[in-house]
């Protein structure tokens, strides 16, 4: 009987251990882009969304080193100079490239195709309007360039993106709208609370279908299995085009015509991802993850709450599972949500916090949905509490065990 001690400690490791087994494999090195003129702003939250992954910063020269924030730096555990190369990718599994300001050269280019078509890699370019303000239109040229290098069917084009319902105050403020197609829908929304992100002065984004644009939110229909939908526009929502001229180096429209109601009004897509392989995938947002004005991480803007640390965290992790054939499972989440309805257009959102490693609490919070059905959605974060829900158990029962051992010890 006085091995019941043991059966207590092996217990106990078990009940720890559970959670943490089903979530180890989620890790990766991550490149991040910072040798095309991107500012730092985002960058700690980036870092931060996967604490268990290497970080690869990646700065074109010694000199621009110098003139980054240290703060910065030391959020990497590595920092390489010399712009996109093999070298810097060789062990890299997904790669970020921000808002641009300079385009890629034909080398750098070729040298994401062919780290990408090895497989096992992912990566995720963020773009930009055509305002004036914020200069050319590079951000849009550097995700048609890797697009094109990669054999994506997903394109960036030259206009600006505005929304009068969804918005922080103003329609080039845009709030995009998170609905994942099913298929990515649990990984994604897990955790997020509006299901809202910035994008700040987004571009166009569409997809080629036997050589033809088509807008994959409108016309679900044309689009292929193998692309998914991760951010929208609400329907009040236009294109709009502010640089046309070739003259002046401008890039005309090439497929949202302002002129054309029929291309012209949304919903337009904000962020897509295509698969090209089961471990590849390209992840395009018409706005950015960091730099920029302001990024996507942004988790408030103008007194709007917004999802963006946990939306950006998602995704990376959404990459990492993909490009490492890790368990497309969702991240370990804090609660499990159940929505009831309470109108056609507004419901009850109650969430009750069991995890006790994150908090407890219960929330009470009304949103606006809309699906007009009444519905109970409980995310796959279900199995993860599940999982501490029996290691709970399991460490109950070890107690008992331990307890019945000294009984018959005295006894």
């Amino acid at each position: 009987m006085r091995r019941a001690p043991l059966i207590l400690l092996a217990l106990l490791a078990l009940s720890i251990a559970a959670p943490v087994a089903s979530y180890a494999q989620m890790k990766a090195v991550i490149a991040v882009d910072l040798s095309h003129g991107q500012a730092t702003k985002g960058l700690d939250t980036i870092v931060n969304s996967c604490p268990e992954c290497t970080w690869i910063l990646i700065l074109q020269s010694e000199e621009q080193k110098a003139n980054i924030e240290p703060g910065y730096l030391q959020l990497f555990d590595e920092v390489r100079v010399g712009g996109i190369t093999q070298e810097n990718l060789m062990d890299a599994q997904v790669l970020l490239i921000g808002q641009a300001t300079t385009v890629l050269s034909d080398e750098e280019v070729n040298t994401i195709a062919q780290w990408f078509s090895t497989g096992g890699k992912a990566i995720w370019v963020g773009g930009d309007s055509d305002y004036p303000a914020q200069g050319s239109e590079t951000a849009q040229v550097v995700i048609n360039q890797v697009a094109e290098a990669i054999g994506s069917i997903i394109r960036s084009d030259y206009v600006s993106i505005e929304d009068d319902k969804e918005n922080a105050g103003a329609p080039y403020r845009v709030l995009g709208i998170v609905d994942p197609d099913p298929k990515i829908a649990d990984f994604i929304l897990n955790g997020l609370q509006y299901k809202r992100v910035l994008f700040h002065g987004p571009g166009g984004l569409y997809i080629l279908v036997d050589d033809e644009p088509v807008n994959p939110v409108k016309n679900p229909e044309m689009k292929p299995d193998n692309v998914c939908v991760i951010v929208r526009t609400s329907e009040q929502s236009r294109a709009v085009e502010h640089q046309a001229d070739p003259m002046q180096g401008q890039h005309p429209a090439e497929f949202y015509d302002p002129l054309d109601d029929t291309v012209n009004t949304g919903p337009f897509p904000l962020m897509l991802a295509e698969r090209m392989g089961e471990d590849k995938i390209f992840i395009v947002s018409s706005e950015t993850p960091y730099g920029g004005y302001e990024p996507m991480t942004a988790p408030s803007y103008k007194d709007k709450p917004l999802d963006g640390p946990v939306f950006v965290a998602n995704v990376i992790k959404f990459m990492v599972a993909v490009a490492t054939g890790a368990p497309m499972q969702a991240p370990p989440g804090k609660e499990t949500v159940t929505i009831v309805e309470t109108s056609t257009v507004e419901k009850t959102v109650t969430a009750t916090v069991t995890q006790t490693q994150q908090v407890t609490q219960t929330v009470t919070q009304t949103v606006t949905q809309e699906v007009p059905t009444t519905v109970t959605a409980t995310t796959t974060v279900t199995q993860t509490q599940t999982d501490w829900t029996i290691s709970v158990a399991l460490f109950i029962v070890g107690i008992l065990l331990g307890a019945a051992a000294i009984y018959a010890t005295r006894k």
